[in-house]
């Protein structure tokens, strides 16, 4: 009997875990060529599974500064987040604007207000001071984005600048190869971690996900 979404999501965790120990991966985006993959979905998902191993801990940021979505998951507040922060002075605390879960070892930074200057406020310099922050603030932990689909703005190209690797989602059946083709295009190749197939029959034969090379 084939194994349930959940132990699917355990089997991600741990390439993700591998990753982390062999390439030094220790912050990365998840992101999709189109908006209807569910990327966040498996954001949460995968941020949930690996906080579940007693060693992992993870801050999981909302990145999709447009249409965020990730603090609906967790009954958590959408603001303040990651536009105030990216938004003040030096002076705010990344901290403070961090918000526990009903999992221990799992945080969020949430978003904040939407924007439509969302590109142009991720490539400021307060996002690297905000990365190197969170690194700092939070040691050890996983530190994952969701970033918007890829083919829609030019924000997770941007996104990708800050991180180690970058996960791409694509839907079974859903999602044209086409786009698949010009999202990963667009993306810097050496930071694709692999590809996460999403809604996949687990009856046929074919694997549920699979792993690029590119990151070894």
């Amino acid at each position: 009997r084939e194994a349930p979404a959940s132990e699917q999501y355990k089997m991600l965790r741990e390439q993700v875990k591998r990753l982390r120990a062999e390439a030094g991966i220790r912050s990365f985006s998840i992101s999709s060529p189109d908006k209807r993959d569910r990327k966040t979905t498996v954001a949460v998902n995968l941020a949930a599974a690996l906080s579940l191993d007693y060693e992992e801990k993870v801050l999981l940021i909302d990145g999709d500064l447009r249409a965020p979505s990730v603090h609906g998951y967790f009954d958590a507040s959408q603001s303040p987040g990651l536009t105030d922060y990216l938004e003040s002075s030096s002076k705010m605390n990344l901290k403070s604007l961090v918000q526990e879960t009903f999992l221990p070892g799992l945080r969020i930074l949430p978003s904040g207000k939407p924007s439509y200057l969302a590109s142009e406020l991720l490539a400021k310099e307060r996002m690297k001071q905000m990365m190197a922050e969170a690194q700092s603030e939070f040691p050890e932990y996983h530190i994952i984005i969701d970033s918007p689909p890829i083919l829609s703005t030019p924000d997770p190209l941007v996104i990708a600048r800050h991180v180690d690797g970058v996960l791409v989602v694509v839907r079974a059946g859903k999602t044209p190869r086409d786009y698949l083709t010009k999202a990963l295009q667009s993306l810097n190749s050496n930071k694709v971690m692999g590809i996460v197939l999403n809604g996949a029959d687990l009856r046929i034969s074919s694997k549920y996900y699979y792993y690029s090379s590119n990151i070894t």
